[in-house]
């Protein structure tokens, strides 16, 4: 048997010429989605005022008090967080890749390449339908359960993405 030599290379890629992911126009997620991060706040909310009342009718009021109280300015940081949070929710597709972007305090960009692409699932809870909203969830390749979930989506363009996706998969795998 002939051994064919291969000549291995691996060259280095001047960081400077690869695309900024950072520059590429965003579309916004539905701003429903604060009404629903503000309803399941408020469901704890309700759920904290109960403790607070049922807490002060027993012995140890104080000790009620202050839990209440501290879970209560958590409320309130979430809320705010939510608030701030909103506007951030962005994504994007590309000729190769997905980018979404999320996060105020801890912000992060994920960019995930179609050819890492398994699937794409629509998820709607009953509150989501309540709102008109949908969630796009992404599974990649080596990854345990879905790996990206873009939140706040209309319904329609929910389902235009997972098509989109799905004849971006096509083509890369094809």
């Amino acid at each position: 048997m002939d051994s064919v030599e291969t000549q291995f290379s691996n060259n280095t890629i001047d960081i400077a010429t690869l695309p900024n992911f950072e520059q590429v126009a965003m579309n916004p997620v539905r701003a429903k989605l604060l009404t629903k991060h503000l309803l399941q706040t408020g469901v704890w909310f309700l759920l904290i005022i109960a403790f607070g009342v049922f807490m002060y009718f027993q012995k140890e009021v104080l000790v009620g008090s202050i839990i209440s109280g501290i879970l209560m300015l958590f409320l309130i940081f979430m809320v705010f967080n939510f608030i701030k949070k909103q506007p951030r929710y962005a994504y994007a597709i590309r000729e190769k890749d997905l980018i979404y972007k999320r996060g105020f305090l801890l912000s992060k960009s994920t960019v995930v390449s179609f050819n890492r692409i398994q699937h794409v699932s629509i998820s709607r809870s009953l509150l989501d339908k309540w709102l008109d909203l949908s969630t796009l969830k992404i599974f990649t390749a080596g990854g345990s359960g879905s790996d990206v979930k873009i939140p706040g989506l209309d319904p329609i363009i929910a389902e235009k993405l997972k098509e989109t996706l799905a004849g971006k998969i096509a083509n890369e795998n094809g």
